[in-house]
């Protein structure tokens, strides 16, 4: 009997491409007018997030909070402009890229970017099922207008595993009281969503919102989502569907 769904948030219940790409390109309007010159004229809203990659590639599983990666992702790109002659002290850089890590989160949340489907599902799943958040993001459901619909919201920065690692899908199993059987995880990652869920015993549904039409299973891995949707509004039959299959069994 599935007892609850878990839902991912970045582009399953919001556009989080958009908001960044937004939030990145406020910050960048601020970095250039703190360091005016042709060096940060040059740069781009993909520079900045080629920085803050790189930075989380090189702490992997060392550092978990999102907040730090964005802040030294900004302090690697004002690193570059200094070493290509902007003339500023590395003190005033960390200073300025607390700052504009700051601005980002402000301007990142401002729009909600809900997807059209997301509170209509999550209306319609909240009589029959147990809701929660399992992200490996940072967004506050009440920042965003979801305050009180999850049970429980489990970041991956707050118990330092990320999905797919097995260790957070137990978080959730705990703090709700629940078996693996017994839960749904709603995702767009084929590996963070998908493996991580059904490796972890749960069943998987791929929401497949770019339109690829087909799920690619990840190198490695022969995992595939129990179901494949292209909108949250499909998910109520899905369920039902899993539904009907635990009874006949």
């Amino acid at each position: 009997m599935i007892e609850a769904v878990l839902f991912d948030g970045d582009q399953t219940l919001w556009d989080f491409q958009k908001v960044m790409g937004n939030a990145l390109a406020a910050v960048l309007v601020e970095l250039r007018l703190a360091r005016p010159g042709p060096n940060s004229a040059g740069l781009e809203v993909p520079d900045l997030q080629t920085d803050r990659d790189e930075v989380a590639r090189e702490l992997h599983g060392v550092e978990f909070n999102l907040a730090r990666l964005r802040t030294l992702g900004f302090a690697r790109s004002l690193r570059r402009l200094r070493h290509a002659g902007a003339g500023w002290a590395e003190a005033e850089d960390d200073a300025l890229a607390a700052e504009l890590s700051a601005s980002y989160f402000v301007h990142r949340d401002r729009d909600p970017a809900l997807f059209a489907d997301t509170l209509p599902c999550l209306e319609a799943l909240r009589p029959r099922y147990r809701i929660g958040l399992l992200s490996n993001g940072s967004r506050l459901p009440q920042s965003i207008g979801l305050g009180g619909l999850f049970e429980t919201v489990v970041f991956a920065q707050d118990h330092r595993v990320a999905k797919p690692d097995r260790g957070i899908f137990a978080v959730v199993e705990k703090e709700m009281g629940i078996s693996p059987q017994a839960a749904v995880l709603v995702g767009d990652h084929p590996l963070n969503d998908v493996v991580g869920a059904k490796q972890s015993g749960w069943r998987a549904v791929w929401i497949d919102r770019v339109g690829t039409g087909t799920f690619a299973r990840p190198a490695g891995h022969h995992e595939e989502p129990d179901a494949i949707i292209t909108s949250l509004h499909q998910l109520p039959a899905v369920l039902a569907r899993f539904e009907a299959l635990s009874g006949s069994g």
